[in-house]
């Protein structure tokens, strides 16, 4: 949820939920789909078994070469692997099994199917504009499925258009049974609608819509790691929201239903790192790290690195996050913003920071781009522009002490001491323990008088 994100919450992440296609000779590929997209990665065991249903899904449109439902279901069978390994190149294993599935059949209501499961791959791909024309292309079929409108409010919410995005998540409504129905619309409104609120300032709500949601993956059976994706993000809010005990008890919980889950894992290690627990916190990112080595996951191992004198060690993992963000083109846009804010924290390569920040802006403009753009900008000297670009990051309201960390720097630098010390005094009266090293730049910055007001409003 936060600027490296995200995947975060961004991409990374925001990109959950639950994809319910009803065609019949679908229901397995659909289920597999809704269950990837709802939560990027999966246990050993899980793989195993993608493994198997790929392979089936090629045999059996070897045998049946003009079957449009086997490859889609063999598009959707990618995408899982994709998410479960994080290789994007099964994206584009996807993208070739459906396009074959839409030569097929591509006007027809039964492409429903097909055109939803390539908005998921554009989505996984950050390609919003794509995902939002497939999605609506979908919708366009009339086949009567809510499901493209989360979607279409995914790509928007990325794409920066929030209200929009609310007005899309407003349609996941059950169409085929009462209101007060609980079923998967439901999850998947819930879960989306909780990042809304969080962005717009309202942290709490974003907490009850969160719990809710687990709720209602809990009632509806939903596998085991639905469900820990669903603690992870109530982590996530909780530990932006400085709720550190709720963040923790929220990553345990996902760690129990689903003790492979490696974003709780991550979630449960900068946990540690703000407790001061560092020896336990790099041996979580370490298992995180074994499981899928996101740049995110390596940055925050950097940065235990350097707290705990491993100079050697650190080096290692800017090896490992330049490595994978420059793999192949897909990683390339996927983690432009993930590299330029590692580039950006650590004084290295800075011009290329501020390019891969606009990179990343030409397709994705919501605030967590914004923040970052700000924040290359100001350690590029031009703060005047990442001045620009913090007003723009900070015009949801959103309480989330790193954006007005970086805000209240570049007002420091701007000589407004009246607006850094408000956004510094914001950001630790949020959660005081918001970065492993710059909730104590930020403690300094504010001095011993603006100490005293935050733990006035804290008590």
């Amino acid at each position: 949820m936060t600027g490296s994100g995200g995947d975060a919450m961004n991409c990374c992440a925001r990109c959950h939920g639950i994809l319910r296609i009803k065609l019949a000779f679908i229901a397995v590929a659909a289920a597999l789909l809704l269950w990837a997209w709802a939560r990027p990665g999966q246990l050993a065991a899980q793989q195993s078994a993608t493994d198997r249903l790929v392979a089936s899904l090629q045999l059996r449109v070897k045998v049946y070469p003009q079957d449009y439902a086997g490859y889609d279901q063999l598009g959707a069978a990618y995408i899982q692997k994709g998410r479960e390994t994080g290789d994007a190149t099964y994206y584009e294993l996807a993208k070739q099994a459906l396009d074959k599935s839409l030569d097929f059949v591509s006007h027809d209501p039964a492409a429903a199917a097909a055109k939803t499961h390539m908005a998921v791959v554009a989505m996984g791909e950050h390609r919003f504009e794509e995902a939002l024309q497939w999605a609506e292309d979908a919708l366009a079929l009339g086949f009567g499925d809510p499901s493209p409108w989360a979607i279409v409010g995914d790509a928007l919410t990325d794409m920066g258009r929030y209200d929009e995005a609310q007005a899309a998540y407003s349609k996941l409504r059950n169409l085929n049974g009462p209101s007060n129905q609980v079923n998967g619309i439901c999850y998947e409104h819930d879960s989306r609608l909780a990042y809304l609120r969080f962005i717009s300032g309202d942290a709490q709500g974003a907490i009850q819509l969160m719990r809710t949601a687990i709720q209602t993956a809990v009632s509806l059976h939903m596998p085991a790691e639905n469900i820990a994706w669903s603690d992870y993000q109530l982590g996530e809010i909780c530990f932006r929201s400085g709720d550190l005990t709720g963040a923790e008890q929220a990553y345990q919980a996902g760690l129990t239903t689903d003790s492979g889950s490696y974003r709780n894992i991550a979630g449960l290690a900068e946990v540690r790192a703000v407790q001061g627990r560092y020896e336990e916190a790099i041996q979580l990112y370490q298992r995180a790290i074994a499981v899928i080595p996101y740049p995110m996951f390596a940055a925050a191992l950097y940065d235990l690195y350097l707290k705990v004198d491993r100079q050697a060690d650190a080096k290692k993992e800017q090896d490992l996050i330049e490595f994978i963000s420059n793999l192949n083109p897909i990683n390339q846009r996927l983690f432009y913003r993930d590299l330029a804010l590692f580039y950006a924290d650590h004084d290295l390569k800075l011009k290329e920071s501020v390019e891969l920040a606009q990179e990343e802006l030409n397709v994705r403009q919501d605030i967590y781009t914004w923040d970052i753009l700000a924040w290359v900008l100001y350690k590029n000297a031009r703060y005047q522009e990442a001045a620009v670009a913090a007003q723009k990051a900070l015009s949801m309201g959103t309480k989330d002490a790193l954006l007005l960390f970086h805000a209240g720097m570049i007002y420091q630098r701007l000589g407004d001491t009246a607006k850094a010390q408000d956004c510094l005094g914001q950001a630790l009266s949020i959660n005081r323990h918001f970065h492993i090293l710059y909730a104590n730049d930020a403690g300094k910055m504010i001095g011993s008088r603006g100490q005293e007001q935050i733990n006035g409003r804290s008590e």
